[in-house]
Formats: structure tokens, C-alpha cells, sequence
């Protein structure tokens, strides 16, 4: 009985510590569960954070180039637009000088785009008959402006080592800015002459005695020959612009233009002038500065036989086509040629020309190759617009490779770039 009681008492402690060791460890279980649960919990929550880390930078940026798109596309349409405003700038420029007339010049003679002077100085290749002048920059560009007072106007010549230079085939050309010109005679005074005198007439300080003389005052313009009035049509100026001026002279026949509009006509003068002179004076007596400047001034020999070259070379070179430095761009000058080859292609519908573009060697050869290819290509499609048909033209560039000389002077430089139309 004793041994029962102690073995139920033995049974009675092992079940208490076997329970007891199976609690602790279904608590330790539990715990271990909650543990791992809590870790799977946490790695979990990184894991989600982790991916909406990622699709978040993700949606920022496909925003982001998303935008950078828009801008880019912004940019890219409004680079687009600012190419089409120009290029319908310019057919609207080109279209306004349909008419123009004016040949230049073959041979350049004197040119002066005024890019090796110094500001402030006197022009370096001009002469002083009266008064001053002087370089100055104007929007970026320089320019000869005309330093005078009322009773001394700036009076100035090219310089040539022949006082005859001129010839019996000329053409001269120039931009002139014309800033306040006003019909106030008696408190404000401007005005600007050109004279083209035969060598025989003694240059003098006044301008009663000219060959040839047009001014510009008080906006009118008048022009006379050997003191006798010839006919100038009316032309409206406008203040604060630039006016690209042409002449030409061709064996008596003496013609003027101001912009795309010929203004006058002498159809028959005897006397042969030889030399150019321009005059700008401007003044105010209520103390406002007038200006008047000048810039790409151009003489040339020869003009006017654009037929008759044609027939007896197979060819005609041109000098007078003009294009926006380092670029394709024809100035609206340049028109004169363009329209009287279209002409002339209307009169012979079996011509054909290849155009050539010529460059002179500033830069790389490579550009000006592509440069003259350009540019034999705008001068194709100019035509095409003016009504050549495509297949009677053909275009080639040959840059700075067969200069006329050794491109040591800026005429030199001027009869290299140029423009040939071969009669195919």
C-alpha cells in the first residue's frame, strides 16, 4: 500500500513536470509562430515598400520624360514654326521683288562689307572730301555714319589709284539707314546726296555742279543731271529703316532704284561719269541726334548683257546672287538676276541650264562645298516658283574649288562667290 502510494505519487509528479514541459513548450511554440508570423509581417511590409519604392520611380519618371518629352516636342514645334515663319518670310520678301529689275555688275571692282575695320576709326578705303565719318556699330553690325553739322556735311569717296574707274558699264550698290528725316525745315535738317561725276568736273565742297545728283530731304527725294531735272517717280520713306540702293549705267542709260521700285530713268545722257561720291549730313537744332549710316557698298563693271553672254559663252556668271552669310538664305536683292534668267527661260522654253554655286575659301572646304550645294539648290527652287519647270534645271556645288584668283582681297573674295548658269 505504502509502494502504491508512493508510485501514484511519483506518476502524479511526472505528469506534473511533463505537463508543465508541454506547456512551456506549446508556449514556446506559439511564441515562435508569433515571432516568425512578426518577421514575415515586417519582411512583407519592405517587400511592399520596396515595390511601391519602385513602381513609384517609375511613375515619376515616365512623368518626368513624359515632360521632357512635351518640352522637347515644344521645342521641336516651335522650332518647326520658327523655321516655317521664316521660310514663309521669306517667300513673302522674295515675292515682294517679283518685278526688280536691276542687274549687277559681272566684275567686282571695290567692295567694303567694312568687317576688318576699326570702331571709331575713319573707313580705311575711302577718301575725305568734307567733313568726317567714322565706324560705328549698329545692331551688331558696322557701319560708315556720317559725323557732320549744318554748314559741314560728311562728304566721302572710294579710293582709287585711276580717278576714272567707273567705266561706260557700271552698277554701284549700298544699304543706307535712314533715321529721322523730319518735315520740321526750319528747326530740324537731314538729307543724303550721291554724285557721279565725269572726271573732267572739278570736285568742289558744294553740289551745284554734279554730273549726276539725287538727294533725299525732308523724305522727298529729287535727283538732277548737269543742273537740268530729270524724272523721279515718288517713293515713300519711312524712318528708322535700312534701304538697299542700286544704279547702274550702261553706255548712257543712267537707272536708279531704291529697294525693289525703280524711281528713275535717263535714258540718254552724253556725259560718262567716273566717279561716286555719297554725302550725309543730318542736324537738329532742338539737339536730337539724326543718323544716317551706310554699309556693303558694292561697284561693279559690266551689267545689262545677260542675253547676249548667254549666246556667245554658253554661259553667264553672276556675282549678284547674294545669300545670308554661311547660309542658303537669297537676299531679296538678289532677285534682278533671278527674274530676268526666269524671263529669258519664258522666251526659250528648249533652254536648260545647270546652276553652279561657287564659294570663295573662308572656312572648312567641306562646308563650303555643301554650303554651294545649298545654294545652287535655293536658286533652282526660286525659279521653280517663278514657273521654270523642275527638269530644265539641274544643280551643282563645287565650293572653293576653282576660285577665279587667289581670294587675297574682299573683291577678290566677292567674284569667287558666285553663281553659273550652264546652257545645257
Amino acid at each position: 500500500m505504502k509502494h502504491t502510494f508512493k508510485l501514484l505519487v511519483s506518476l502524479l509528479i511526472f505528469n506534473f513536470f511533463f505537463s508543465s514541459h508541454t506547456v512551456e513548450a506549446q508556449i514556446l511554440r506559439k511564441l515562435k509562430r508569433k515571432i516568425e508570423n512578426k518577421i514575415e509581417d515586417r519582411i512583407e511590409r519592405k517587400a511592399d515598400k520596396e515595390i511601391d519604392d519602385v513602381l513609384n520611380k517609375k511613375k515619376k519618371d515616365s512623368k518626368e520624360v513624359r515632360k521632357k518629352e512635351e518640352n522637347t516636342n515644344g521645342d521641336t514645334k516651335k522650332k518647326d514654326s520658327d523655321a516655317k515663319n521664316e521660310i514663309n518670310s521669306e517667300e513673302k520678301s522674295l515675292e515682294v521683288w517679283r518685278n526688280y529689275k536691276f542687274i549687277p555688275g559681272e566684275k567686282v571692282i571695290f567692295y567694303d562689307d567694312l568687317k576688318s575695320e576699326e570702331v571709331g576709326e575713319f573707313p580705311s578705303r575711302w577718301g575725305l572730301i568734307k567733313g568726317g565719318a567714322e565706324i560705328a556699330t549698329f545692331n551688331g553690325e558696322k557701319v560708315i555714319l556720317g559725323i557732320s553739322t549744318r554748314s559741314t556735311p560728311s562728304r566721302i569717296m572710294p579710293l582709287f589709284k585711276n580717278v576714272d574707274y567707273l567705266s561706260d558699264e557700271f552698277t554701284i550698290e549700298y544699304d543706307i539707314y535712314i533715321d529721322e528725316f523730319t518735315k520740321e525745315k526750319f528747326n530740324n535738317w537731314g538729307h543724303y546726296d550721291v554724285y557721279l561725276n565725269s572726271k573732267n568736273l572739278k570736285i568742289t565742297n558744294t553740289s551745284r555742279h554734279n554730273d549726276i545728283d539725287f538727294n533725299l530731304r525732308y523724305g522727298e527725294i529729287t535727283g538732277f543731271a548737269s543742273s537740268r531735272d530729270f524724272s523721279i517717280e515718288t517713293f515713300k520713306f519711312e524712318s528708322n529703316l535700312w534701304y538697299h540702293v542700286a544704279m547702274s549705267y550702261y553706255k548712257g542709260k543712267f537707272k536708279l532704284y531704291i529697294n525693289e521700285k525703280r524711281i528713275a530713268n535717263l535714258p540718254n545722257f552724253s556725259i560718262r561719269p567716273d566717279i561716286f561720291i555719297i554725302e550725309m549730313s543730318s542736324y537738329s537744332s532742338l539737339g536730337d541726334k539724326l543718323r544716317m549710316a551706310i554699309k556693303n557698298i558694292r561697284i561693279a563693271h559690266g551689267g545689262g548683257q545677260m542675253y547676249k553672254r548667254i549666246m556667245a559663252d554658253g554661259k553667264y556668271v553672276t556675282n549678284g546672287i547674294l545669300f545670308d552669310s554661311g547660309k542658303a538664305t537669297i537676299k531679296p536683292q538678289s532677285m534682278g538676276v533671278i527674274n530676268k534668267i526666269a524671263s529669258l527661260m519664258d522666251e526659250n522654253p528648249e533652254w536648260k541650264f545647270q546652276i553652279i554655286g561657287h564659294t570663295d575659301n573662308e572656312g572648312s572646304s567641306e562646308k563650303n562645298l555643301l554650303l554651294s550645294q545649298e545654294r545652287s539648290k535655293s536658286v533652282q527652287n526660286t525659279l521653280i516658283t517663278l514657273g521654270v519647270k523642275a527638269e530644265r534645271l539641274s544643280t551643282l556645288g563645287k565650293g572653293e574649288t576653282e576660285p577665279l584668283n587667289t581670294n587675297s582681297s574682299p573683291e577678290e573674295k566677292s567674284n569667287n562667290r558666285r553663281v553659273e548658269f550652264i546652257k545645257l
